[in-house]
């Protein structure tokens, strides 16, 4: 967890809940340099969630409950935290982005009602149809190997038996009364057209969203400041569209 600011001496702050990626082996620590920067330059509070890795016993489900259950505890708790409930939003890369969509599904359920939620590179479709995009094909074993980690982690995110559909918010019933979204697209991965056909069902849902796609940025390119040059300029568009989205009335 980073914090802007001196939290626990304020009561209005932005809260931003950040869900990092790695394909369910990776850590929050990865995400530190964006999310230090996030929380020194909106000002907000930043809270990172070390969610629970897939497992054979350990499902998507799971990961996706510790998201919500973080953001909704935050929430409750916002004297203590130092924030504004009003002003929220989520933040999510890769497998993150995916907790992330829906935790701002189960927010609107709750109505606590987010101001934002951005998406990097979100594998949004677990089910039967999660390889049948041109981008899977294009990208399925360059510039890395995804095909084959992409089928490891449906397998062990949906157990058999288990409904698919709930945790692939592409195939969510309804999608209206969402918060705006920010969609970011690096081209050159597997993963691509999840995002734009997520952006496409937001947009025809109702929630203004924007998908900002980044020409030949690779799927961790947010996270790699020193060698994806496009890096920075990600970070910048997603930090305005933060700031536009948090200070609102």
């Amino acid at each position: 967890m980073t914090g802007g600011g001196e939290a626990a001496a304020r009561s209005d702050l932005p809260l931003v809940v950040h869900v990092h990626g790695g394909g369910f082996v990776g850590t929050a620590v990865q995400c530190d340099w964006t999310n230090s920067r996030l929380a020194a330059r909106l000002p907000a509070l930043v809270v990172s969630v070390e969610h629970r890795l897939l497992a054979p016993g350990s499902p998507l489900a799971n990961a996706a409950d510790d998201g919500w259950d973080v953001l909704r505890h935050v929430v409750r708790h916002a004297a203590q935290w130092g924030v504004d409930p009003a002003h929220a939003a989520v933040f999510g890369e890769s497998c993150g982005a995916l907790i992330s969509a829906l935790t701002a599904i189960r927010d609107r359920e709750a109505n606590l009602e987010l101001k934002a939620q951005v998406l990097v590179n979100p594998a949004v479709d677990v089910t039967g149809t999660m390889f049948e995009y041109p981008s899977m094909t294009e990208y399925a074993y360059r510039p890395s190997r995804a095909l084959p980690l992409l089928r490891l982690f449906q397998r062990l995110a949906v157990p058999p038996g288990a409904d698919a559909g709930a945790v692939s918010p592409l195939y969510a019933d309804d999608l209206s009364g969402l918060p705006p979204a920010l969609v970011v697209v690096p081209t050159r991965h597997a993963v691509a057209d999840h995002g734009r056909r997520y952006a496409e069902r937001l947009s025809e849902a109702g929630p203004p969203v924007r998908l900002s796609e980044y020409p030949g940025a690779k799927h961790a390119f947010l996270t790699l400041p020193g060698v994806e040059p496009q890096a920075e300029a990600a970070q910048a568009e997603i930090l305005a569209f933060l700031r536009a989205a948090l200070w609102s009335t």
